[in-house]
């Protein structure tokens, strides 16, 4: 092929004899001139446009030409760094990243394109043996290119098909070689493109492509006219371009998305947004006090492609909302302002929906990183215009970054290595731009300077332009105009480059006001409202102005690019340099200044320096002897590694000039380690040679041993044929003759036996005659006798029934000893009848018993009956009086405890109220003394007041610490974990081995380590379905390890396993537990186990893990493995908040032992060592104190606040006020005691669900109205202590007697009585009396966080909104909160846009979140804020929306079905959704889930759920998300067969209603 002929000019520029610009350029145009656009440095491919089609340069013959090929073998093309990346991947063992480089138009994107085609064929190569998988990935992420260069890509000056945004395309490979997913990551679209281009650039390829490529009903039905119609694509004058098939690519557009799985109505949904943005651009504005639209029908038909109302899209695009006190402000724009509305809802419309595509495309292409992964970076190229704008300077900031990469990698690295490992080598200079990305980047620079005037609602491009100067002007890279203009520059390794300043903030604000937002949100298209509805709205702050919390621009971009930086860093890289060789994009045509520019500022002639000098290929001694070992095997080995490597070395080049040695490695040039590898490859070759002639004799043999067996056996089956056919020939003459001789015989046996049983029949006809005639005789008299006998009975019956009656009657002792007397003798004359009557009976039955012996039998079963009833009736009668006398007695103690107690109050009221007369009456002593010697008080006031406040501050200072509701969390993330003997409370306790785990403030122990996914106790019954009595089910110890479920007898060391499981083999797990007790079914292919679980909760977990494993694939189940101990199957916890104390104690038999002393018990635990055990206090000890050492970027904001916790259920009790020190970091808020940071007293844990409450003038004032300080001891109205120490007076001390005093003495007593009442105050205040009341005035703001609620307190108002800022900033940084719920939903939403029922089913049949449930419920299924809930009317009794989303699933579970009249809850859900909005989702949520897989539909229970949800839908819908859901929900009902209940009448109801 002439494509593989070696060419002019050098391939590998490293071997350049000449190291001179010059050579490397003419070498360059040389190559270029003949067709040849690719050279290599070493590794590095320098790759040159030819703007034109080079006829067989990438066919697939030359695909496979190039697999399996060394760099060098062939001359240089993209396909040999695309194979070496690939098998680099087995050879390296790490990922692999090509980076593609250049200017804008240097052919980055087809360079991709052609190194993407290329591992998509050796992907497909790899899969030959599997040619069933009918869609694969390569095809898939192949088809995302025309949908990316469509809605990426557009024409500019430089470049007709230039990418607007980067991408970098990660594909993921199986250990097998095949692709096995991807990622696409997106930066920085140009979304400012969409409104505005320069002069010859055009738009986005799509819009073309959609005006000349749709149908003339699609173009009637979303109004398209030409390109030149439309403001958005005439402007730059550029409309059509004859390079560009705008036809064809729309064609292309459409069968990629079909490729992808969009559906007809996504695609038609795209195109419908895209025509939107087309018309938006045709609106125009008249100033008719303030702007008003003027085409009017335009207007129209952008709302309707929009579904919103024509009406409020005009106000919004024409009028600006504000709030201000509770009240909206509107505020009509400008000409200029409305047509800043107009472009940026353009593009903000395209930017979500290239988001929206991305997101499609990756899920399509999405699969397991199973082995390692290939990464493709295609980013914009340096830029440099006339005009150089927002989107300039990122792009030349992203391709600094790429710069410093690689010279890192080629200088930086390589350079440091040799002089690290100790090789002769003279320093190579090179351009370090890491100067310029500090100017750029680092604190202070322009990046942070423009993010910080852009939070400033005044701040303007001048202010910012001014900071700029102000800051930089003496960096030398940055340029600062000598003439003052709009403009700054910066020197890039590129060139310097000035970039006009004008909209630089609006664009890093990336303003969308709200008003707009609010209209798409409300939406009449899906589409347009899953665009939006992630977006949230601003925050509204102090007098109406926005809380800027959204990131901007340059810091998102800046982020993403340092994560890039971070995925990159972890790769193998190559790099590609793609030169173009004029900026007229024409062929054949080479302007050498253009091409030299470009190779100096990228650094070519260093590289060619350092790639010449250099050792590309670098290994570890032990790394290079592993891989090439097949080459010296056969030579002696030494022990040295150094040597064995040179020796090796040597043999290949004993000058030494392609290899040196290093203290650790061995460095080689390119062309050597070629050389091993070949040779390596060739010895491979030979031993596998000689490897499978080996196994292919030994197969031979084996089989030829295996055709000799075979031919024996079947010799052996012949003669037995033979031999057995002859046996079955005279067994069969045999049995012939045995037959006729046996028929004969027979048949004389048959008479002899039929005479004699026609003479038996008769004998026993005549004496049946004869029995029956004296049994009818017989068994009338014993009818007569049986009669007499029940007579008597009864008669004795009704006698007994009399004496009862009389005995209970008649108490006296000698009466009951009469009746006892008669009792007796008369029992004694019916038990002589009673035996006459048996001894008659007896003659009977001994007449019978020779006749029935069945007879006798059952008489005398029927006496043994009667004797034990008369038995069991003295016992019940001797229980009763037993009963009777222990009543008796529990009645006397209940009697005289009852006495003892009265007395006891009588006795504790009397105490106390000695003790109040006597407090009455010192009240009155001191308030008589204090009238009597009130003016002596003003001496010592002062003295006695400082005294007082030393005591407080001692107080106070004890008090430290004492806060209730806090979190002590350590941010320390310590998790002890290891064995301890634990022994509790008590003397028979013994110490027992068990696995301590702290982690997340709890300390939890377990049996043993936890080493299986579950393990717990389980009622177990096996053998089948059939139901067994509970005395069958036998209680068993289950482990869940991997996939195989055992049971033991019990949970000891020594347990005895008695089976398992295979979880895996399990056809079903039938989740019975209603109906049922908790309990599961297994059925397996041999038989079916049933599983009862203690609670509902543990049954819910054992069908979740299990259901997991069962359908977890070998990632899934590594996930599993490697979850950390689950805090359910801990036998037992201690909440580290809880503990008092951790400390060391001396126990003679355990020397390492500690105890841990709660409010509640003592656990005492030892360890095996002495410093095990200093680990675990010291781990205890950090967890219970909390002390911390932050970093200095940890800290956001620190200070001093007064803290105030919000407790009560209605949160309107709150705690003293506290001074705290506060520090807030990006995870929580954590407060100390002081300043030190020494001991921490509690924490708030940050997420998106909290919130903050902006600073409130009215609390202010309120606050300041509150002036001076009083206590209060006891609940009020409570009388204030006033201390007034006399000078000289007699006082009255406790026992009633006067004593004399001098001043000093007074001066003493006083002392005593502050001391008394501050350790009362301190009494008082743990019992919750003590009140510190409201000081001066102070700022307030509120923090709602999941576990308590705090209110701020500051003295300033700037430091309150510092404060709220910093916080609100932290919040909304938190990623989205997602429930389970929320997840499945998506799941589901995914599953029926593909119409995959039976994913679906399975969502619904492996989730039992999504079904009915008796369970209570622990927690939502929606995120809802935290806190309490501020409502206008305090009197409903609301607190938090966690408990009142509780509350309504208790309701729904089955409280409607017993009352009488639902009727009054039903209007209590409804009030409480009419009240609390952020509650309407959830409940619609939790009807749905109740009235999902309902066992009988026709319930009460079921009735009721589907009344409410059609009442709701009459009183208000549910967000758009959820409103979906409910109509999915109901369909699904429907089809499902329950047509013919009663409670589809409501299901149709609220689809009419919605």
């Amino acid at each position: 092929m002439e494509i593989l002929s070696r060419g002019v000019g050098l391939e590998d520029m490293a071997k350049l004899l000449d190291l001179q610009d010059k050579t490397i350029l003419e070498n360059l145009r040389k190559r270029h001139e003949n067709d040849l656009i690719y050279t290599y440095i070493g590794s590095i491919l320098v790759a040159i446009n030819p703007y034109k089609v080079i006829p067989s340069m990438y066919e697939k013959v030359l695909m496979e030409q190039y697999n399996h090929r060394n760099i060098g073998e062939l001359p240089p093309h993209i396909f040999a760094i695309a194979n070496d990346s690939y098998y680099s991947m087995w050879k390296r063992n790490e990922n692999q990243c090509v980076l593609i480089s250049g200017e804008s138009g240097a052919g980055k994107t087809e360079s991709t394109k052609f190194i993407l085609n290329f591992l998509s064929v050796l992907s497909q190569s790899t899969l030959v043996d599997h040619p069933s998988n009918a869609v694969r990935v390569e095809d898939n992420i192949l088809q995302s290119s025309p949908i990316l260069e469509a809605f990426g890509n557009a024409k500019t000056i430089y470049n007709n098909n230039s990418s607007r945004f980067g991408k970098f395309i990660q594909l993921h490979f199986s250990q097998s070689g095949s692709i096995e997913g991807g990622k696409i990551r997106d930066y920085l679209l140009e979304k400012n493109r969409v409104v505005g281009q320069n002069p010859g650039e055009r738009n986005y390829h799509v819009f073309y492509a959609l005006l000349a490529g749709a149908d003339e009903q699609l173009k009637a039905q979303f109004g398209l006219q030409h390109p030149s119609l439309h403001w958005y694509l005439n402007q730059s004058g550029c409309v059509d371009d004859p390079t560009l098939d705008d036809k064809g690519d729309f064609v292309k557009i459409v069968n990629a998305f079909k490729v992808m799985k969009f559906s007809d109505e996504q695609i038609a949904d795209v195109f419908q947004l895209l025509a939107a943005i087309l018309h938006v651009g045709n609106l125009e504005f008249v100033t008719a006090g303030g702007a008003q639209v003027s085409n009017g029908d335009v207007l129209v038909t952008v709302a309707s492609l929009l579904g919103v109302d024509d009406y409020q899209l005009q106000d919004a695009l024409t009028q600006k909302t504000r709030v201000l006190r509770g009240e909206v402000i509107a505020t009509p724009l400008d000409i200029d302002q409305a047509a800043d509305s107009r472009d940026s809802l353009a593009m903000n419309l395209y930017g979500q929906c290239f988001k929206w595509i991305i997101k499609k495309i990756n899920l399509c292409i999405r699969g397991a990183e199973t082995f390692c992964s290939i990464g493709v970076l295609d980013i914009f190229g340096f830029e440099n215009f006339e005009i150089n704008r927002f989107e300039q300077f990122n792009i030349n900031f992203a391709n600094e970054k790429l710069q410093e990469y690689f010279n890192k990698h080629i200088f930086s690295l390589e350079q440091h290595e040799y002089n690290t490992e100790g090789l002769p080598w003279v320093e190579i200079d090179w351009q370090d731009n890491g100067e310029c990305l500090d100017l750029v980047e680092k604190k202070l620079g322009i990046i942070s300077l423009v993010n910080e005037e852009a939070r400033f609602p005044k701040g303007t491009d001048a202010t910012m332009l001014t900071k700029l100067h102000d800051t930089h002007a003496k960096n030398s890279f940055y340029i600062k105009p000598k003439v003052q203009n709009i403009m700054f520059g910066i020197h890039h390794y590129a060139g310097e480059v000035f970039y006009t300043t004008t909209g630089f903030l609006e664009k890093n604000r990336d303003t969308f006001r709200d008003d707009i937002l609010c209209v798409l949100k409300e939406s009449r298209s899906d589409f347009i409202y899953d665009l939006f509805e992630p977006m949230t709205e601003s925050t509204q702050g102090r007098g109406g102005k926005t809380m800027r919390n959204k990131p901007t621009v340059s810091s998102q971009f800046k982020e993403s690019l340092h994560a890039l930086m971070t995925t990159l860093n972890s790769c193998n890289p190559y790099f590609v340099r793609c030169i173009k060789p004029n900026t007229d994009k024409a062929a054949d045509l080479f302007k050498e200044e253009i091409v030299i520019n470009q190779l100096r500022y990228s650094g070519m002639l260093e590289t060619v320096k350092i790639r010449k000098a250099g050792y590309p290929v670098r290994r570890f001694f032990e790394d290079f002897l592993q891989r090439y070992k097949v080459l010296v095997f056969k030579d002696p080995q030494g022990p040295d590694p150094v040597e064995r490597c040179q020796a090796m070395l040597v043999k290949r080049d004993p000058d030494r000039k392609l290899w040196q040695i290093g203290k650790s490695k061995v460095f080689m040039k390119e062309i050597l380690e070629m050389d091993l590898e070949a040779e390596r490859k060739e010895q491979l070759s030979v031993a596998a040679t000689l490897l499978k002639a080996h196994i292919r004799g030994y197969i031979a043999r084996k089989a030829f041993k295996l055709a000799v067996k075979r031919v024996i056996k079947v010799e052996s089956y012949c003669k037995m044929f033979i031999c057995r056919r002859r046996y079955l020939k005279i067994r069969h003459a045999v049995i012939v003759f045995q037959k006729y001789e046996r028929s004969r015989v027979a048949r004389r046996i048959l008479a002899e036996l039929k005479e004699e049983k026609r003479r038996e029949e008769e004998r026993l006809r005549e004496e049946q005659r004869k029995r029956e005639e004296l049994l009818a005789k017989l068994r009338e008299e014993k009818r007569r006798e049986e009669e007499r006998m029940r007579l008597e009975e009864e008669r004795r019956r009704q006698e007994e029934e009399r004496r009862r009656a009389e005995e209970e009657l008649i108490k006296e002792e000698q009466k009951q000893q009469e009746e006892e007397d008669k009792r007796k003798q008369e029992e004694a004359a019916r038990e002589l009848e009673r035996k006459k009557a048996e001894e008659k009976l007896r003659e009977l039955e001994e007449m019978t018993k020779r006749l029935e012996e069945e007879a006798r039998v059952q008489k005398e079963a029927e006496e043994a009956q009667r004797q034990q009833k008369s038995e069991q009736s003295k016992k019940e009668l001797e229980r009763a009086r037993q009963i009777e006398y222990h009543r008796q007695l529990e009645r006397e103690e209940q009697e005289r405890m009852a006495e003892e107690d009265r007395l006891k109050k009588e006795i504790v009221e009397l105490k106390r109220q000695e003790e109040l007369n006597r407090k009455n009456k010192e009240d009155e002593e001191r308030r008589l003394y204090d009238e009597e010697h009130g003016d002596q008080m003003k001496r010592v006031e002062e003295l006695v007041l400082k005294e007082f406040e030393d005591s407080l501050l001692m107080f106070e200072e004890e008090m430290e610490g004492e806060d209730d509701s806090l979190s002590r969390k350590s941010e320390e993330g310590q998790n002890f974990e290891g064995f301890l003997l634990m022994k509790s409370a008590g003397m028979i306790n013994t110490w027992k081995k068990r696995w301590f785990v702290l982690k997340d403030e709890t300390l939890m122990y377990f049996r043993s380590k936890q080493e299986a996914l579950k393990s717990g106790w389980l009622y177990k019954k096996g053998g089948g379905h059939g139901t067994l009595s509970r005395r069958n089910w036998k209680k068993r110890f289950f482990v869940l390890k991997d996939t195989t479920l055992k049971y033991y007898d019990h949970d000891g060391d020594n347990a005895k396993m008695l089976g398992e499981i295979d979880v895996k083999s399990i056809q079903d797990i039938i989740d019975s537990s209603v109906g049922r007790e908790n309990s599961l079914e297994l059925v397996t292919t041999e038989r079916g186990y049933t599983l009862v679980a203690d609670s509902a909760d543990d049954c819910s977990e054992w069908y979740s893990i299990l259901t997991r494993v069962k359908t977890a694939n070998p990632y899934e189940m590594r996930e599993l493995r490697d979850e950390e101990a689950n805090p359910k199957n801990a036998i037992g916890s201690v909440d580290v908040v809880l503990i008092d104390s951790v400390v060391p104690v001396n126990i003679d038999s355990k020397k390492n032992a500690f105890s841990i002393i709660t409010a509640e018990r003592v656990v005492s635990l030892a360890a095996e060592s002495p410093e095990q055990m200093n680990n675990w206090l010291t781990a205890l000890t950090i967890y219970h104190r909390g002390k911390r050492v932050y970093n200095k970027d940890e800290i956001l904001q620190s200070g001093w606040l007064t803290q105030e916790v919000i407790r009560g259920p209605l949160g309107r009790g709150v705690s003293s006020r506290k001074k705290r020190y506060f520090v807030l970091t990006q995870n929580s808020i954590d407060i100390y005691q002081d300043m030190d940071l020494q001991r921490k007293v509690g924490a708030l844990a940050l997420s998106s669900l909290c919130s903050v409450t902006v600073p409130d003038d009215k609390a202010f004032r309120e606050e300041d109205g509150n002036q001076g300080l009083y206590m209060a001891f006891g609940p009020p109205p409570a009388k204030t202590e006033v201390f007034d120490p006399p000078t000289t007076d007699n006082i009255t001390n406790g026992n009633g007697t006067v004593t004399t005093t001098t001043a000093n003495d007074n001066l003493d007593r006083f002392r005593n009585r502050v001391s008394s009442v501050v350790r009362r105050r301190k009494s008082s205040t743990r019992s919750g009396d003590f009140v510190m009341k409201k000081g001066k005035g102070q700022w307030q703001f509120t923090v709602h966080s999941r576990t308590a609620s705090y209110n701020l307190y500051t003295n300033t108002s700037e430091s309150a909104w510092q404060w709220t800022y910093s916080i609100q900033d932290v919040i909304d940084g938190k990623p989205p909160f997602e429930t389970p719920f929320q997840i499945l939903l998506k799941q589901i939403s995914a599953a029926s846009s593909e119409k995959n029922d039976r994913m679906i089913d399975r969502i619904y049949k492996y989730n039992p979140i999504l079904r009915n449930t008796p369970h209570p419920m622990k927690a939502p299924l929606l995120p809802l804020p935290y806190g309490q809930i501020l409502s206008s009317n305090n009197d409903k009794g609301y607190t938090t929306l966690h408990e009142e989303a509780i509350r309504i699933f208790t309701a729904l579970q089955g409280s409607l079905e017993s009352i009488p009249d639902p009727l009054p809850i039903i209007q209590g859900i409804l009030q409480t959704c009419h009240d609390l909005k952020l509650l309407r989702d959830e409940v619609y949520c939790q009807v749905a889930k109740q009235t999902t897989g309902i066992q009988d539909p026709d319930s009460l229970t079921n009735l009721r759920n589907w009344q409410i949800m059609a009442c709701m839908s009459a009183a208000f819908l549910p967000s758009r998300n959820i409103l979906r859901y409910i109509r999915f929900h109901i369909n699904r009902y429907v089809s499902e067969g329950y047509s013919t209940t009663q409670t589809i009448c409501y299901s149709k109801y609220w689809i009419l209603i919605s």
